[in-house]
Order: structure tokens, then C-alpha cells, then sequence
């Protein structure tokens, strides 16, 4: 049974939710609001948290908290967070390619930034000018069944990503996971991609110099 926020202790009300995160891997945002709007309590959370290696995950764009590994856990050569949650690289890659799917096109949708960015980034992704919020298992393996070593292996890697809450699946339509938002650094992802565009761009002007 949750408690009623200020009946209890800072300290009692953030064991509680550290409890829960680490039970079930994340918590919704609407049901914790003390925690969006309470600095301190937050604070508290992140510190017992990081006692035992994990920290606190937060996005704007995502509706729940989540927990994960710290940095200086996640450091270590001998820890791995895809090791951690299970996941082969094959799931690692499919995992991306749902973020590319799933949530980069919010994400420019809210940026404001052209479509034809996607487009330069992911030519074979065929972005929509409205964002998806499902793709169906068929077109996966469409379009990287093969990539991804074929239907049983896909299939697998699909049962990996929906363990770990990084997706849900229900008659073959796959959607967003609680912790999807949550489990990929998306700064220095779209750092990555930035830079990515900005080399594809330069490599383009200077192929059309030559011709």
C-alpha cells in the first residue's frame, strides 16, 4: 500500500519510492507527483539510490521515472548494461532501431526540427510527418528480419526488449516500454547523430565538388 505523501518522513517516503523502483524497474510520473515537485525528496531519492549503485532516470518526454545503473557502476569494465538487462547485441540493435521508430520522431516533432533530418540520418526508416506510437512485428522483420538473423531471432529479441520494459507487445503490434525513454542517454545520442549529419552533409558538398 503506498502512503499518502506528507503523513510520512522525507526519509521514509523515499525508501518507499527506491523500494518500488527497484522492484518493478519504474514508477508513473502522475502517481508521484510529490517527487516531480518536491527538489528535496528528490534528492533524497537520488542519494539512496546511488548507495547501492543505481541513480534516478528522468526525461521530460517519458511518463514515468525509472532506475538504472550509476556512472561509476556503469563504469565498470566488468559490469555492462545491456549484460545487466539481459540483452543480446542483436535486441541492443533492434532496441535503437524501435527508438528511431518510437521516439526520435517526437522528439523532432517537438524540437521543431525538419523531417528530412530523419530522413538524412535514417534513409531506410521512412519517417512519417506524424509520429507512430506502434509498429507491427511484421514490418520488423520486413524490414531487418534479415539483419537481425531472421524470424526466430527477431522474435527473441522482441521477448528480450519487452522483459526488460523497454517495449510492449500485444498481437504482433509492438509500442513504447515504460523505461524506453529512459534506458538510452538521449543527449549524447542525438550528440552522435548531429555529428553523423553534419559528416554526411560535409561528405555530399564535397562529392558534388568533385563531379
Amino acid at each position: 500500500m503506498i502512503a499518502v505523501p506528507g503523513t510520512i518522513s522525507h526519509g521514509e517516503r523515499a525508501r518507499e519510492i527506491c523500494s518500488l523502483l527497484i522492484a518493478n524497474g519504474y514508477i508513473a510520473r502522475d502517481e508521484f507527483k510529490d517527487l516531480q515537485y518536491d527538489e528535496s525528496l528528490r534528492e533524497r531519492v537520488a542519494e539512496n539510490l546511488d548507495a547501492v549503485g543505481l541513480r534516478l532516470l528522468q526525461n521530460t518526454g517519458s511518463n514515468f521515472w525509472g532506475v538504472g545503473l550509476s556512472a561509476a557502476t556503469a563504469g565498470d569494465d566488468r559490469l555492462e548494461w545491456s549484460n545487466n538487462a539481459g540483452l543480446d547485441r542483436g535486441a541492443v540493435a533492434l532496441l535503437l532501431i524501435l527508438w528511431c521508430k518510437l521516439i526520435l520522431p517526437k522528439r523532432l516533432s517537438a524540437d521543431g526540427n525538419p523531417t528530412d533530418l530523419a530522413d538524412t540520418l535514417f534513409p531506410d526508416l521512412e519517417f512519417k510527418a506524424e509520429p507512430l506510437s506502434s509498429i507491427t512485428r511484421d514490418q520488423i522483420v520486413a524490414e531487418y528480419g534479415a539483419v537481425l538473423g531472421g524470424v526466430t531471432l527477431t522474435a527473441k529479441y522482441l521477448a528480450q526488449l519487452a522483459r526488460a520494459k523497454l517495449i510492449r507487445t500485444h498481437c504482433g503490434i509492438i509500442e513504447e516500454g515504460p523505461l524506453m525513454a529512459l534506458a538510452i542517454d538521449e543527449h549524447q545520442l542525438t550528440g552522435d547523430l548531429q555529428r553523423e549529419v553534419l559528416m554526411t552533409v560535409l561528405k555530399r558538398e564535397t562529392k558534388t565538388r568533385r563531379n
